[in-house]
């Protein structure tokens, strides 16, 4: 296994047995910044993005693929909006927006979700398809939960699916976090919604990848204070009863990345919770390593059993059991020795 992760991670002036990873950054089309970033073998290929919509309640969703050279392997993001579930469906017919979520009865699973929600509208032409294996994620799950305000509820899982689409067998491995509120109707989103894929097979050789993609996801600062002031200008011209698309576009031309008190403590708060979930993940993945990038001033958490692993100011990683490999003699980028956390 380890020969065909290295073969997913391999790029032109990097010695064989060692590892290229770097940072991908998400733009956000409206904002022209970077709303969150993930980890994936460098050389791969991004699509999609963030599509903004006033009629939805949580305003922004993500699509993106990470895709090898080759489409035989692929990181993915999936669309998240918001459900309601509980006395409404009563009132509103199932499938339609109330107050921008989308009215749907609760799923008994973040398994179920997947089944019902996601895989139709991310796989509409997956042939065979069928869960094959699963397992209960609910420490990380509570983890994610605490990112949020008091009340919610995390359930979590990775559930795979095999499936053939388009004459090619493919394993799916989805790792999803579904936050639920309490009360008559319930408000619920999956908050963490991603999966990685490869050829039948070969999906068991990505999993210290996938850990690394997993547990990268990571919002930005300065985005996170855009969009939250954006969201509560356009609460705002809700409740005044301006809803044309102007009045969001107009609330996030308005917004900017000042953070007063209350944003920092919120900042500060998802941020500890964050940390905190991130360990979680780790204790599940156990092919990984916790190191401390002094470069970009953060942890990260990469495939484990390297004897060495460098980054730069690009966001990028090298890891190598080549002795005597040194990044920098072929590059005209610094890279600089990192170590794990012990």
């Amino acid at each position: 296994m380890a020969f065909l992760l290295i073969g997913y991670c391999q790029s032109a002036g990097v010695a064989a047995g060692t590892l290229h990873m770097r940072t991908y950054d998400i733009i956000d089309p409206q904002m022209g910044i970077s709303a969150f970033r993930v980890l994936a073998p460098q050389g791969w290929q991004l699509r999609g993005g963030l599509t903004w919509s006033s009629a939805l309640a949580n305003l922004v969703t993500a699509d993106v693929a990470i895709t090898a050279p080759d489409n035989s392997a692929g990181f993915y993001i999936h669309p998240s909006p918001m459900y309601i579930s509980g006395q409404i469906e009563s009132q509103w017919p199932a499938g339609q927006l109330y107050l921008g979520m989308i009215v749907t009865p609760i799923p008994n699973s973040p398994t179920e979700f997947l089944q019902q929600l996601v895989l139709p509208q991310q796989r509409p032409n997956a042939r065979n398809l069928r869960l094959v294996e699963q397992e209960d994620l609910s420490d990380w799950a509570a983890g994610v939960a605490a990112t949020q305000p008091g009340g919610i509820q995390g359930y979590g899982t990775r559930s795979r699916f095999a499936y053939t689409e388009n004459g090619r067998n493919w394993e799916e491995d989805f790792y999803c976090v579904v936050l639920v509120s309490a009360g008559q109707n319930l408000f619920w989103l999956a908050d963490r919604n991603l999966s990685v894929r490869a050829e039948t097979g070969k999906l068991d050789a990505l999993k210290p990848l996938a850990g690394a993609f997993v547990n990268s996801f990571r919002v930005k600062k300065n985005w996170y204070a855009r969009f939250t002031k954006a969201q509560q200008q356009w609460i705002a011209a809700q409740q005044q009863g301006i809803a044309d698309a102007g009045a969001l576009s107009r609330a996030i031309s308005r917004s900017n990345d000042q953070f007063n008190l209350d944003l920092m403590q919120s900042w500060n708060a998802r941020q500890q919770a964050e940390d905190r979930a991130s360990r979680e993940f780790s204790e599940y993945i156990r092919d990984s390593e916790n190191y401390y990038d002094p470069v970009n001033e953060m942890q990260v958490e990469l495939p484990g059993g390297y004897q060495k692993a460098w980054t730069n100011n690009q966001g990028e990683y090298q890891l190598s059991d080549v002795p005597g490999y040194n990044p920098n003699l072929n590059s005209n980028l610094n890279w600089e020795e990192i170590r794990p956390i012990r």
